[in-house]
């Protein structure tokens, strides 16, 4: 026997579920675009180690963080050190 509401017609009967799946798509979605941003567009991620031997360096004149307020944005140099 299945489980009401896991058929498409059986969430037309009961509409009330679809604010549930809603969340859960947006969770599931949200959470995946956030997972791959990360493994993407972080400096402490290098994907191609010959290419460039430090990747971490062209983030010294960029924004790292993923909110700015407008009073950070006015000094967007990132805290890099220099070695």
């Amino acid at each position: 026997m299945k489980m009401k509401g896991l058929s498409f017609a059986s969430v037309m009967k009961h509409p009330s579920l679809l604010p549930l799946y809603l969340c859960i798509t947006l969770g599931v979605s949200g959470a995946t675009y956030y997972t791959f941003r990360l493994a993407a567009r972080n400096p402490d991620v290098s994907w191609l180690n010959k290419k460039e031997s430090e990747p971490w360096n062209s983030y010294k004149t960029k924004q790292y963080k993923f909110f700015a307020t407008k009073d950070e944005i006015s000094n967007a140099k990132s805290p890099v050190p220099e070695y």
